[in-house]
């Protein structure tokens, strides 16, 4: 797409991760790379950390203009799902405006055609940023989002990335919301560095998380949490089924949190802290609270204890009541068996204490013949392997997960090189999010391109 970034250091082009804490001079122990899950409260550590400025540097004017617009956009759908005040909207309004005038008090528009033609590129100047290429619509609109990838996103994906902080978006999709597995396989963190340096996830109660996306990707305040709990069940229907992850597929903020932190039934991100123990950071006599209870903050590296001390929120959405209270024993069941390894996994009881009057999912599919034998046959087709929080550590030391890395990078180089040999690889890394369609395109960007370049 023509532009290229500036001439850096060799250590700097190195570092193509989503960094918070990068610098070439001193060792890799002390950087920190953050694995951002959608709708866990990470977009407010990236602006504590000012990516958005960071990912700036050393680009030309247009990437420049490519990346302001691009988190441009993403402040104004955190604020609104339908922005109509929006700096778009203006220039739209500026537009029609203008053509009315030059037609009633000049001579510039000679006949009603030419005026008629400017009044419709106006309004689809209008529609378009503000009701069509939003969360709601793309998210869950099917031919939209496939629409808006093949004539938007990957055409303007260069214009629109960056590969040194891994921010924005390209072919491959939001790269600050790509899953660790994803990092890996497509060479922005190699299995040497991701085992060396300080790597970080925020996770938090799928049920509170349902409740974010809901007000992110809902049509409105008059659609209910039920209707959009039902539709969002059927939109997650090629993950349920095939497992696919990719953005043509699946929107990122369908796909459960463990896929961002886990590989193959490993952990393969370090510290993975949950939202709601953040709070025994805010003071250093919580400390001692923290490891009472056994917190996910017990006991964080340096780097990411640092790094979340203080750590704002500033994308919190107005609630009408308390997240708890927009349940009922339906959608209580349907989030439940969305997100039941997230559950399991990170340790978050599938029981609604502020609701006593629901029943724990558990207890309802006893009550559902038919749900409890899919979910038996579920358990039994593939058992979850369960990993803690601190399954890096091994009496104080870190354990070695560079086999499990390197697990990830050997799917990548057999789908690339494409031999029939490598049939079943390609099988196993579909079954694990890479769609055909993804690795098809890698495949081709690999022979075109270097690898680093691809």
């Amino acid at each position: 797409f023509g532009w290229e970034y500036k001439a850096q250091s060799h250590n700097t082009l190195n570092h193509k991760m989503p960094w918070l804490i990068k610098d070439p001079d001193v060792p890799l122990s002390e950087h920190l790379f953050f694995v951002h899950v959608p709708r866990c409260g990470g977009t407010s550590l990236t602006q504590h950390f000012e990516v958005q400025e960071k990912s700036m540097q050393g680009r030309s004017w247009w990437g420049k203009l490519g990346m302001a617009y691009f988190f441009h956009r993403y402040k104004v759908l955190e604020a609104s799902n339908f922005p109509v005040r929006s700096r778009e909207n203006l220039i739209a309004l500026a537009f029609f405006l203008t053509s009315l005038s030059l037609y009633f008090f000049t001579d510039i528009i000679p006949d009603e055609t030419v005026l008629l033609e400017l009044l419709v590129t106006s309004l689809i100047l209008f529609i378009l940023p503000a009701f069509i290429f939003t969360a709601p619509v793309i998210g869950r609109t099917e031919c939209v989002r496939r629409t808006f990838l093949f004539g938007v996103h990957y055409p303007l994906g260069r214009f629109m990335e960056s590969i040194e902080w891994c921010t924005g978006s390209n072919i491959h999709g939001y790269m600050m919301h790509l899953t660790a597995q994803k990092l890996l396989a497509l060479q922005y963190v190699t299995p040497h560095q991701m085992e060396h340096i300080n790597s970080m996830a925020i996770v938090r109660n799928p049920y509170s998380r349902m409740i974010s996306v809901y007000l992110y990707n809902r049509y409105g305040s008059m659609e209910s949490f039920s209707h959009f709990v039902k539709a969002w069940y059927k939109i997650m229907r090629y993950y349920r089924e095939r497992k696919e992850m990719d953005e043509w597929y699946t929107p990122c903020h369908c796909i459960p949190q463990f896929e961002f932190t886990h590989f193959d039934g490993k952990q393969i991100v370090q510290s993975v802290v949950k939202q709601e123990e953040l709070k025994f950071l805010k003071r250093k006599g919580d400390s001692h609270r923290a490891i009472v209870q056994d917190s996910t903050v017990a006991d964080l590296p340096n780097a990411v204890r640092s790094a979340l001390l203080g750590m704002p929120h500033t994308n919190a959405r107005k609630l009408s009541k308390q997240w708890w209270d927009y349940y009922d024993q339906e959608t209580l069941d349907l989030t439940y068996e969305l997100y039941k390894s997230d559950f399991d996994i990170f340790g978050y009881s599938p029981c609604l204490d502020k609701r006593p009057d629901l029943q724990s999912p558990h207890t309802s599919l006893h009550s559902n013949p038919e749900k409890l034998v899919l979910e038996k046959a579920k358990e039994k087709e593939k058992p979850l392997e369960f990993m803690r929080r601190d399954s890096f550590e091994n009496n104080g030391e870190r354990i070695s997960r560079l086999e499990t890395f390197e697990s990830v990078r050997k799917i990548y180089a057999a789908s690339r090189n494409g031999s029939t040999t490598t049939a079943s690889a390609t099988s196993s890394t579909v079954q694990r999010g890479f769609s055909m369609r993804t690795m098809a395109v890698i495949r081709t960007l690999g022979k075109t391109k270097d690898t680093k370049e691809s």
